[in-house]
């Protein structure tokens, strides 16, 4: 089935969050409260455009910024919408997700997510003292008592899909057991991110981390994740890593290897060729208003970034793990303008932990052969 995610962004950067992390937090200092909100005709334009480029999945992520301050009856627009769409294109599905910080969530939110499907991602870096290092409001608040909330309201509803914790530079001070329950003990489906400057941004902060100490914290994450042996528990990441290595398609972003499946769309209808380089404009396909999705996916633009992560260096071509690892994501690899280095940054990372999973899964295979 021929599917793209779209990142939308209803609210372009509004969000009641400071994070002091936020790859968008100078975009939402640029914009503040002069952004604009997304229209249903954009939605529409968006939606439609790629039914009739062939698609037969549509995945609309709604993002930000903070997706809730869009209000719930601009949802419930989409839905309507939506469901106009596929009874004219019976033969297309189009799904909903949305990453929050859920502290805007309630009852009203939750009833209507799950009688429409949505998959809820929470943004949750660990517990209170944790996660109020570096996740507060505008007043300098933590906020880990209102989503911990959010996250228990979703639970209740069955609409909680994951969430997503940073690695930042307090998480790898912490004992990695004691980190792994957490996740697990809150939701068994959870995903990592490293905290660290990519590219253009990569300027050592107080909360960033190295390569270095991402590496051994993963590590340990992992041997904890495989010694528990529980299929009911899993980090994606991990899940990705053990995918891929045992002959199967890697399904996570990161090391997917194809970035023609995953678009980002501004409030005001501006469409750029992923998700995370919304508000670039060396990236920015066109505006939703006055060109069609299939005029911009044939256009150089599109495809000089596709082919880009397609062409692997010499140096990955070469490595053991090149044809699972792609050079990872391109954003890591972004130094501004059209410029980007030719290997990931983070490459000993992707090496050592793609290294340490496949002996691990080399001496299980070890172990099973010698019992027989």
């Amino acid at each position: 089935m021929k599917g793209t995610t779209v990142l939308m962004q209803p609210v372009g950067e509004r969000c009641n969050s400071r994070c002091d992390y936020c790859y968008n937090f100078e975009a939402f200092a640029r914009m503040r409260e002069h952004a604009p909100k997304m229209t249903l005709d954009t939605v529409e334009r968006v939606a439609r455009g790629l039914v009739e480029s062939d698609r037969h999945l549509v995945i609309l992520t709604w993002h930000g910024g903070e997706p809730l301050l869009r209000g719930i009856q601009f949802y419930k627009d989409v839905i309507a919408l939506q469901g106009r769409l596929m009874r004219e294109f019976p033969h297309v599905q189009i799904r909903n997700g949305m990453q929050s910080n859920l502290t805007l969530l309630n009852e009203e939110w939750c009833e209507f997510f799950a009688a429409n499907h949505f998959s809820i991602g929470a943004s949750l870096d660990g517990w209170a003292s944790l996660h109020n290092a570096h996740r507060k409001y505008s007043d300098g608040r933590g906020q880990f008592e209102d989503t911990d909330r959010g996250v228990n309201l979703a639970k209740k509803y069955n609409i909680l899909g994951g969430f997503i914790a940073v690695i930042n530079d307090q998480t790898v001070r912490q004992d990695p057991k004691r980190f792994f329950d957490f996740l697990m003990g809150t939701y068994p489906r959870s995903e990592i991110v490293p905290c660290w400057g990519t590219g253009s941004e990569a300027i050592r902060t107080d909360y960033t981390i190295t390569n270095e100490q991402f590496l051994e914290f993963a590590t340990k994450l992992f041997d904890i994740w495989w010694e528990t042996n529980d299929p009911k528990n899993g980090i994606r990441m991990f899940h990705g890593f053990m995918q891929a290595l045992l002959g199967g398609q890697e399904y996570t972003c990161l090391f997917k290897g194809n970035c023609g499946d995953f678009i980002g769309v501004e409030a005001n209808g501006d469409v750029y060729t992923c998700g995370k380089f919304v508000g670039i404009t060396e990236f920015r396909m066109g505006n939703i208003h006055n060109k069609s999705i299939s005029e911009m996916l044939e256009e150089e633009t599109y495809k000089n970034f596709v082919s880009r992560h397609i062409d692997l260096p010499n140096q990955c071509k070469n490595c053991q793990w090149g044809n699972v690892c792609h050079n990872g994501c391109s954003y890591e690899r972004y130094l501004g303008g059209q410029q980007f280095a030719e290997v990931s940054p983070h490459c000993e990372v992707w090496n050592g932990l793609y290294t340490h999973v496949n002996r691990r899964i080399e001496a299980l295979k070890d172990s099973q052969a010698s019992a027989f």
